[in-house]
């Protein structure tokens, strides 16, 4: 469903974002309409990776809420920081939801690779499909988060979003287990930003961004199996020494398996604008009114 327009986001939301911090209450139905407050649709038909204009919020209404569980609430509020105007959860879904449509894809095709002369598939076959649909659909991410730009140059992609330029990356053993093989590009946006050349590549992709790393790891059998993102250096022994890493799966789980994140409630209670209309009394009348006809 197509974002609320620029009118209505002056006009409702802009009215909105002074009298509460958060967007909508946990249980209550999202507007139809984008924000209209009478429209309502109820929490099941709530539509994915909707980019809604609102912060992070209190970081410890998110962790009693269970969506930081886990995580160091400082690492989640500085991805958020890095983040912003996009949404951290809406970010996260809609990245997670990029990640596994490509290991899904990809598994899909490998049935294909034979015929009746046999098979033509390999061990290569299954990474080779899945990081061509990342590479070749990443710029739809832009119809769910406007604000996001997807720059596939040097045949990879970063993603170009708040202060941050995302460089997603395979690490088949996680976070913290050794990358193999680092090709040169990977190499120059791994290592230490100060050591980056003033025109090399990464600085030319970057573009005055902070790098965001956000390693995936994933199978053809098991799909998306983790995510996180966070910031740090490549070692000698092709580690990543992390200085902050956010674990994405976690903040999924933590939305309560909506497919929009959770909505936080404002300091001051809910307002008009969070609040159903009044239910009106109907009931059948008994009686003939006195004086008519009949």
């Amino acid at each position: 469903m197509p974002l609320a327009t620029s009118s209505l986001r002056s006009g409702w939301a802009g009215l909105r974002h002074q009298l509460v911090s958060s967007a909508w209450l946990p249980g209550q139905g999202r507007s139809a309409g984008g924000d209209t407050p009478l429209a309502r649709v109820p929490d099941g038909d709530r539509i994915p990776c909707e980019n809604q204009v609102h912060g992070l919020g209190n970081l410890a209404d998110l962790k009693q809420e269970g969506v930081v569980t886990g995580n160091d609430p400082a690492h989640v509020e500085r991805l958020a920081a890095l983040l912003r105007p996009v949404d951290l959860l809406d970010f996260v879904l809609c990245i997670r939801r990029w990640l596994q449509e490509a290991h899904t894809e990809a598994a899909e095709l490998q049935p294909l690779r034979k015929n009746y002369r046999g098979e033509w598939g390999n061990n290569v076959s299954f990474g080779t499909d899945r990081h061509q649909y990342l590479l070749q659909q990443a710029h739809t991410l832009h119809s769910d988060i406007p604000e996001l730009e997807a720059d596939a140059a040097f045949q990879s992609v970063l993603l170009k979003v708040g202060r941050a330029g995302v460089y997603q990356f395979n690490a088949p053993k996680g976070p913290h287990g050794s990358l193999g093989e680092v090709s040169d590009l990977r190499r120059e946006l791994l290592t230490s930003t100060d050591d980056m050349s003033l025109f090399g590549r990464p600085y030319a992709w970057l573009s005055g961004r902070e790098p965001l790393l956000l390693p995936w790891s994933g199978t053809e059998t098991d799909g998306l199996t983790g995510s996180w993102a966070g910031q740090g250096t490549l070692q000698d022994d092709n580690h990543i020494s992390w200085a902050w890493l956010v674990d994405l799966e976690q903040l999924a789980e933590g939305s309560g398996g909506k497919s929009t994140p959770l909505a936080l409630v404002s300091p001051l209670g809910p307002t008009l604008f969070d609040e159903s209309p009044p239910a009106i009394p109907m009931r059948p009348r008994t009686e003939q009114r006195r004086g008519s006809a009949g």
